[in-house]
């Protein structure tokens, strides 16, 4: 081997080192055989500019390149002969993944001109150079997805993941300033938020812990004051979470997060009733209220028990049960929600809830007839007096009793009740009688005739 080719490559190979110790984004190896024969491979990057018309010249159907900034590298694998660079060119071989074997082709003959009107001269760097800045689209040279056993999405996926290694080696060659506790922080040991915000880890790991312990899983957003706005909060990924938080946090935000959607669409979504289990279950569409959950168990989305069937729900306490449908009613007559008493009606139906409720409404004319008026001494017909003297008669059998008292009164003289002395009742007839305050311009003999008009109505209708 010549000295001079010798001295030549040498000080060409400990030239490139040296750029691609200090750039860590492309790969440089090389080696010397016992013949003195080095060989290596160099991984270069297509600048950024090269990178976009290529994507824009290029025809890769409905594929979106919109996220997409740089593609991987092409390789040059290069053995130098004895008699580079004087006499003989270095002996190349290109590989890419994205660039077809004709497109491949022409590069390869674009580095042998190089090597024409350089002869003589070290030309791995002008190599480099070429393809990093001077490769140009063509009919030929165009990008070409799937190929060695990838489909066209599963080679863009692959493209895709490069580029976001290389943005996370940026990122972290980086420092950033955490918002949170205003220090300056190297990048290996901060995240990017999809909204683009920075934080440290330790400050965004301590926020996320507080809200997980909190359950407050609808506060999982950046922090930063510019994404806490209802219409530009940034919900923090399930990816970028699995970065900040333990697998018993992310276990629990899933759950959360069921348990949430169960909630706020309980007709189609069941939380799992088997014990253990956080799965959420879609109600089956074609049998009202089963839910098959992919743990195996099956159960009533309504009672939550194992499944049984056409069957209505057992009811453990009917008692409980009727309080607990009264009180729906009044809740819908106070405020117009009748979500519970569908709830229960649709779980026990509608027809035996409906039971219940004239059994609910009788007991609540008895209990109302209890507290509001007195028993008939002798026939126990309940009497409510609404105005009027004590004296009353009973319209079922025409009985005359005391009001006050309950006592049996002689219906030709019941005024001696009240007129005795000795009697409990003694002056009071008139007790707890409401005084009616008649209006300024009340007229007596009007009222009469208006009354008598409407009875007359009344009795021709």
């Amino acid at each position: 081997m010549d000295d001079e080719c010798l001295e030549l490559q040498r000080s060409e190979m400990e030239a490139l080192a040296a750029v691609y110790t200090l750039d860590s984004s492309d790969v440089f190896t090389y080696s010397t055989n016992t013949s003195g024969i080095i060989s290596g491979s160099i991984d270069v990057e297509v600048d950024a500019n090269v990178c976009r018309q290529l994507i824009e010249a290029s025809d890769t159907g409905n594929v979106n390149w919109q996220h997409v900034e740089c593609l991987p590298p092409i390789r040059i694998e290069f053995t130098l002969p004895a008699t580079y660079p004087i006499s003989a060119p270095p002996q190349t071989l290109l590989s890419c993944s994205w660039l077809p074997d004709a497109a491949l082709d022409i590069v390869q003959h674009g580095l042998l001109d190089i090597w024409a009107a350089e002869q003589g001269m070290c030309v791995l760097g002008s190599f480099i150079d070429y393809i990093q800045h001077d490769i140009q689209p063509s009919s030929e040279i165009q990008i070409r997805l799937g190929g060695d056993g990838l489909t066209a999405e599963s080679h863009m996926t692959r493209i895709c993941a490069y580029g976001s290694a290389k943005k996370q080696l940026y990122f972290e060659s980086q420092t950033h300033i955490c918002p949170i506790c205003m220090e300056e922080q190297s990048g290996r040991h901060c995240i990017q938020l999809s909204c683009t915000h920075v934080f440290c880890l330790e400050c965004l790991r301590g926020y996320l812990d507080v809200l997980i312990r909190e359950g407050n899983i609808l506060r999982m957003i950046c922090p930063h004051a510019d994404c806490q706005a209802p219409d530009t909060a940034t919900a923090i990924s399930d990816s970028e979470l699995a970065k900040l938080v333990s697998n018993e946090q992310m276990t629990r935000i899933r759950r959360l997060r069921n348990q949430r959607r169960a909630e706020t669409d309980s007709t189609n979504y069941a939380m799992c009733a088997r014990t253990g289990c956080d799965l959420v279950v879609k109600n089956d569409t074609q049998v009202d209220r089963l839910c098959v959950c992919e743990c195996g168990f099956t159960f009533c989305r309504m009672c939550r028990c194992t499944w049984h069937g056409v069957n209505r729900c057992a009811i453990k306490d009917v008692r409980e049960l009727v309080e607990k449908y009264r009180q729906a009613c009044m809740d819908e007559a106070e405020d117009g929600s009748s979500k519970e008493r569908k709830y229960l009606e649709q779980r026990h139906g509608k027809a035996f809830m409906r039971q219940y409720r004239r059994y609910i409404e009788e007991a609540l004319s008895l209990e109302y007839i209890e507290a509001n008026s007195v028993q008939c001494p002798k026939c126990k017909q309940g009497i409510n007096k609404i105005f009027g003297c004590n004296h009353m008669t009973c319209s079922r059998c025409n009985t005359h009793f005391c009001y006050l008292c309950g006592s049996l009164l002689d219906s030709s003289h019941p005024m001696a009740h009240f007129n005795n002395s000795k009697s409990r009742c003694y002056a009071k007839l008139m007790e707890n009688v409401e005084q009616v305050v008649e209006p300024e311009n009340y007229d007596a003999v009007e009222a009469d005739q208006a009354e008598a008009n409407l009875l007359i109505r009344l009795a021709l209708e």
